[in-house]
C-alpha cells in the first residue's frame, strides 16, 4: 500500500487551495448604530455610521469577525461641493448622514454579491448609494452613487471613493529585519513617461502624506499601488478605475510607545475644476475602486487582485477566440514604412500571405489605411476596393480580421477632415472629439459600428494618441466650471460596453501611444491592451513585470522587441523574440519584425517562426 508523508500531504494541499477562501458573507445591524460587516474570501472590512459619518471601523486579512478594541472611526469616503456658483469655498458633506436602508442582490451568475447602504443627508439634499461588490476573492469593489435631492445644480470638487487606515504592529521593530525601520512600504508606478509604463518600485513610507498623483490626463503611471505593512506581513492592493487625472493620498502616523503606528489612506479622481456638476434630481456614479487585503507574500496578493479582475471585471472573450497568434501591420513604422508603395492593398495582400504562412491565427490591419484622422474610409487611391475585400482574403487564408481606428482623434490632419469641416464644435483642444456634446458622441458610436458591420470584422483595435491631455477642457453647466473628464470618459466606457453587447463575438483591444490607458476604467471595457512602446529588451521586460502586478499576463498584447524594426538602428533577436511572444501574454507578431514580404523571408527564418 503506497503511504505518502502528511507534511507532503500538506505542501500539497498549501499548493493547491488559494490563501483565500471562497467566502462570501454579510452581516448588516440597524441599532444601535447601523453597521455592516462584509467577508469575501478571509477579508472582513467593517463600516457603519456614526455621529452621522459613515465610518471604517476596521479591515482585517484572516477572517476575524469582531475585536471591540479594534473598532476604529475613521472616514470611509469624502465628498465635497459648491452648492451655489458663487460659493466662496467647497463645503465637506461629512457628518448629518441618516440611515435609509440595506440591501443585497446577487451580481453574476458566479455568485458574487453586491450589497448597498442607502444614507439621506437632508442639510445638503444628498441621497448616496454605498455599493459593495463581494466575489470571494480578497478584493472588494467599491462605487459611490450620488442623488442632488435638491431644487438647484450642485459642483463636485473633490472626491474620495474610499478611504480608511491600515496599523502596524505595535512593537513592529522586533518584526522587521534590515536597515530600514519603518514598518511601511509603498510600491507604485514611478514614471510618467513614454514607453516606462509599468516602472514599479517600491520606497518606504515616510512620516506625513504622500501622494501618488497624475496630472497629465492620459498618462503612462496607472492609479494602482500595494501598501506593504512589513510588521504584519500584509498587502493592501488596490485600482482605482479611471483614465484622467487621480490622487491616492497616504498619510503615515508614527504613535508613540506603545501605540500602533498607522496609514491613512484616500483614493479618488481629481481636477482643478469641479469634477461633475449634478443637476437637481439627477444621480451619478463614481469611479470604481478595486481594494483588498491579503495576509501573505506578494505573489499570493497580486494572484488575489488577478482572480478578481477574471471573475468580476475583464470582459471574456468569446469561445476560441482567447490568445490567438496575432499579426500587425501598420504604416507609420515597420518595413511597410520603408516600402516605396507603402500601405496599399497590395502590400497588405501580401503581408497576409505572409502571416498565414507562419501560422498566423488573426491579421490586423492597424495605422495608415485611412486618409484623414476622423474620416473612416479608406484611402481610395491605396484602397480602391475598400477594406471588406482584405477581410474576405484573410478569411480565405484561415485567419480572422481586425481593423485599428484613432476613433477619438487626437493625431493626423483632423482638422483636414470632412468631419472637423461639418462639426467644428466638436474638436476640442488636441484635436480630440468632444465627447461630452451627446451628438459627438453618438456619431463616434456609429462610426464604430458601421467599421464592425461593413467590414464584418473579428477585431476592432482602438489606439489614442493626443498625449499629454493635461486638465483638459472645461465646460459651463449651470453656472459652474466643470472638467470635461468626467463626462467624457462615461461616453467612452459606455460606448464600448454596448459594443460588447450588440458584438458578442466581437474581440475589442486597445492601445493609446503604448499602454497610456491601462487602467481599468479603461480596461473593465476591453479584451486586451498593448502593453508599451517602450518594447526594446530588457525595458519591455520590466514594463511587462510592473503592469502584470495588476492586470492578468493573458490581457496584454506586446510586439516584443519589436524596436529593431528597419529605421531604427537596432537589430532584433528572432529566438529572444519569439520566446517572449509566446510565453508573455497573447501572442502577437509585428511586420517589422518578421519579413518584408513571404519572398524573401528565408526558409531558415520561416521555420522559426
Amino acid at each position: 500500500m503506497l503511504r505518502i508523508p502528511l507534511l507532503e500531504v500538506l505542501c500539497l494541499l498549501m499548493l493547491a487551495i488559494p490563501i483565500w477562501a471562497e467566502t462570501i458573507r454579510t452581516e448588516f445591524k440597524e441599532s444601535p448604530q447601523p453597521w455592516v460587516r462584509f467577508q469575501s474570501g478571509r477579508v472582513v472590512a467593517v463600516e457603519g455610521l456614526r455621529e452621522g459619518r459613515w465610518v471604517s471601523r476596521y479591515w482585517t486579512a484572516d477572517g476575524r469577525f469582531d475585536w471591540s478594541n479594534e473598532l476604529r472611526q475613521d472616514e470611509a469616503l469624502c465628498i465635497t461641493l459648491l452648492k451655489t456658483p458663487g460659493d466662496a469655498s467647497p463645503t465637506v458633506v461629512s457628518g448629518g448622514w441618516r440611515f435609509a436602508r440595506f440591501t443585497e442582490s446577487e451580481a453574476s451568475a458566479g455568485g458574487a454579491r453586491v450589497c448597498t447602504v442607502e444614507l439621506d443627508q437632508p442639510t445638503h439634499a444628498l441621497n448616496l448609494k454605498i455599493h459593495t461588490l463581494l466575489d470571494g476573492t480578497p478584493i472588494l469593489t467599491r462605487t459611490l452613487e450620488i442623488t442632488n435631492s435638491s431644487d438647484h445644480a450642485v459642483a463636485l470638487t473633490e472626491l474620495s471613493v474610499w478611504s480608511g487606515r491600515q496599523y502596524a504592529h505595535t512593537y513592529y521593530k522586533n518584526f522587521i529585519r534590515g536597515e530600514d525601520p519603518l514598518p511601511f512600504q509603498l510600491g507604485s508606478f514611478v514614471k510618467n513617461e513614454w514607453g516606462s509604463e509599468g516602472w514599479f518600485d517600491w520606497k518606504p513610507l515616510d512620516q506625513g502624506t504622500t501622494i501618488l498623483k497624475c496630472e497629465e490626463g492620459q498618462g503612462f503611471n496607472d492609479p494602482f499601488f500595494i501598501l506593504r505593512n512589513r510588521a504584519k506581513g500584509e498587502n493592501l492592493i488596490g485600482h482605482l478605475a479611471w483614465s484622467a487625472n487621480w490622487a491616492l493620498e497616504f498619510e503615515y502616523k508614527k504613535a508613540k510607545d506603545p501605540g500602533i503606528d498607522w496609514v491613512r489612506f484616500a483614493l479618488g479622481p481629481r481636477a482643478k475644476e469641479p469634477l461633475r456638476v449634478i443637476r437637481p434630481g439627477e444621480s451619478i456614479r463614481t469611479p470604481a475602486v478595486h481594494l483588498g487585503l491579503v495576509a501573505g507574500d506578494l505573489d499570493q496578493t497580486v494572484q488575489g487582485m488577478h482572480e478578481h479582475l477574471r471573475r468580476s471585471v475583464l470582459p471574456k472573450r468569446a469561445e476560441g477566440r482567447e490568445g490567438l497568434i496575432q499579426y500587425l501591420v501598420p504604416a507609420d513604422q515597420g518595413y511597410l514604412r520603408e516600402h516605396p508603395e507603402g500601405m496599399t492593398e497590395k502590400t497588405v495582400r501580401e503581408n497576409i500571405d505572409l502571416a498565414a504562412a507562419i501560422g498566423t491565427e488573426l491579421f490586423i490591419l492597424d495605422a495608415g489605411w485611412w486618409t484623414n484622422t476622423l474620416d473612416w474610409v479608406p484611402d481610395t487611391a491605396r484602397f480602391p476596393a475598400g477594406i471588406k475585400p482584405l477581410r474576405d482574403y484573410a478569411h480565405e487564408k484561415g485567419m480572422l480580421f481586425g481593423v485599428y481606428a484613432e476613433l477619438e482623434g487626437g493625431r493626423g490632419a483632423v482638422h483636414a477632415s470632412h468631419t472637423a469641416k461639418e462639426h467644428p464644435e466638436w474638436i476640442g483642444p488636441k484635436a480630440i472629439l468632444n465627447l461630452t456634446i451627446p451628438k459627438a458622441a453618438a456619431w463616434m458610436e456609429s462610426e464604430l459600428h458601421r467599421l464592425i458591420e461593413e467590414n464584418e470584422l473579428d477585431l476592432f483595435r482602438l489606439d489614442y494618441n493626443p498625449l499629454f491631455t493635461g486638465e483638459g477642457p472645461s465646460t459651463l453647466r449651470e453656472g459652474f466650471r466643470e472638467n470635461n473628464a468626467w463626462r467624457y470618459y462615461e461616453a467612452v466606457y459606455s460606448v464600448y460596453e454596448r459594443a460588447r453587447t450588440t458584438y458578442p463575438n466581437l474581440i475589442l483591444q486597445q492601445c493609446a501611444a503604448g499602454g497610456a490607458r491601462n487602467d481599468l476604467g479603461i480596461m473593465s471595457q476591453f479584451h486586451e491592451a498593448y502593453l508599451t512602446d517602450g518594447l526594446w529588451i530588457p525595458n519591455v521586460l520590466r514594463s511587462f513585470y510592473g503592469q502584470s502586478l495588476g492586470i492578468p499576463p493573458e490581457v496584454f498584447v506586446t510586439a516584443h522587441g519589436a524596436f529593431g524594426q528597419p529605421g531604427r538602428d537596432r537589430a532584433g533577436n528572432p529566438d529572444t523574440h519569439l520566446r517572449m511572444t509566446y510565453a508573455l501574454g497573447t501572442p502577437l507578431h509585428f511586420s517589422g519584425m518578421v519579413a518584408p514580404d513571404l519572398e524573401s523571408m528565408p526558409e531558415e527564418r520561416r521555420a522559426l517562426f
